[in-house]
């Protein structure tokens, strides 16, 4: 039931653990660990990058769209409502899937900055 002083207690806990969450995580971003995500944005990273990484799986979340199929990917924003379509981002189109991955890890970056 929304409304509810259990619902609202609960939206505020999370947003509590959300906002300390973040602190935490705008600690660990650190030019050591852009550079490293850009020389690896796949596979296997430091607990650091890992941690930071699974914080931007939260909503909202951004993702590649590839009109040219492992050509051309293009950043596109995820719908937070189920059912709606993604909204392309304005922005270049990256030939490169890895300069893509580590665009959208600069935008979350941007996006935790500006929160």
């Amino acid at each position: 039931m929304s409304g509810t002083p259990s619902s609202d207690r609960q939206h505020q806990t999370y947003a509590q653990f959300h906002a300390r969450l973040k602190i935490e995580i705008l600690g660990l971003i650190t030019p050591a660990i852009i550079a490293e995500h850009q020389d690896h944005p796949l596979g296997r990273h430091s607990d650091a990058l890992a941690r930071v990484v699974n914080f931007f799986r939260r909503p909202p979340r951004y993702a590649l769209y590839s009109a040219v199929p492992m050509r051309q990917w293009q950043l596109i924003r995820m719908p937070i409502v189920p059912g709606a379509p993604p909204a392309p981002l304005d922005g270049p189109v990256f030939t490169s899937e890895a300069e893509a991955i580590h665009a959208i890890f600069l935008r979350h970056i941007a996006d935790l900055h500006a929160e």
